[in-house]
């Protein structure tokens, strides 16, 4: 029997307990291992991209073909350098959409379907897990949607209300891609934002300005809905930007690539206006 288990991150106490009572209840099945180099949980990494296009390899955001990877933890939590765990399609049984060396962890996209497909890592006889992965067409184009409505700052600048009042509405482009000249939005794709202005490289939270995800965390990095969207807002420090009362202008760059290569519309220049406000929220 398979058995799915994590190790969970920062926490080799839980996974002690968890070893302890499934061999208090009994759970032949499990057969977790107790030595220092006996597998107890394996752990797949987020993948180098959230898609692979049909016909390609699994590359990362640069372009990279890039494999799979899964780490392999003892009972203590600590990772089994030398284990050699092996990557199968794990949907084989419904279709050869997916293709997986099983030993270097090399995915290859063999056929166009709809639904999430699933890849396995496994280890030994009893230890699995699972994330899925979305074929997609190749993406071609972007373009995007500056903002006109001017954000005025608020003070106090400080928690939930805070972050709300400053932050801009969400800066958006739209990945497409043309299968038989039908113009149809690409999905799960990655996004790159960058904030030109105020100039934040490296999106630090403690600057003026920084990019955040709809839920308000530091996040340069979206992937595409349904639609093809992927977006970004900008939040803005009160009592650092703009540093005067005339409206000042956010700018950010959002890149889209294919095998390293931009795509065409890409990069794409975003803007939207802020002013310094004049109350309190």
């Amino acid at each position: 029997m398979i058995r799915p288990l994590r190790a969970p991150r920062g926490a080799k106490a839980l996974l002690v307990a968890a070893v302890i009572v499934a061999t208090a209840i009994g759970t032949a099945c499990a057969e977790v291992g107790l030595g220092p180099n006996e597998a107890a949980a394996i752990e797949l990494d987020p993948f180098p991209s959230p898609s692979v296009v049909v016909g390609d390899t699994l590359r990362n955001i640069d372009g990279i073909v890039t494999p799979i990877r899964a780490r392999v933890f003892n009972v203590r939590g600590d990772v089994i350098t030398d284990a050699t765990p092996r990557y199968l399609y794990a949907d084989f049984n419904i279709d050869s959409a997916l293709a997986i060396d099983s030993i270097s962890g090399i995915v290859v996209a063999k056929k166009l379907v709809l639904t999430e497909k699933r890849i396995a890592a496994r280890i030994g006889g009893s230890l699995q897990v699972l994330r899925t992965i979305r074929i997609v067409t190749r993406p071609d184009s972007v373009d995007g949607t500056s903002l006109t409505n001017v954000l005025g700052t608020t003070v106090p600048d400080t928690g939930r209300q805070g972050r709300e009042s400053n932050s801009t509405r969400t800066l958006t482009v739209t990945v497409r891609n043309r299968e038989a000249g039908v113009v149809s939005p690409a999905r799960s794709w990655p996004v790159r934002f960058q904030l030109l202005s105020p100039a934040n490289p490296t999106n630090d939270t403690m600057a003026a300005a920084y990019l955040v995800d709809d839920q308000g965390r530091a996040s340069a990095l979206d992937t595409t809905d349904d639609n093809g969207g992927a977006g970004r807002r900008v939040r803005v420090r009160a009592l650092q930007f703009p540093v005067g009362a005339a409206v000042e202008t956010v700018v950010v760059r959002a890149t889209v690539t294919y095998k390293g290569q931009p795509l065409r519309g890409s990069p794409v220049r975003l803007t939207a206006p802020v002013r310094r406000g004049t109350g309190s929220s």
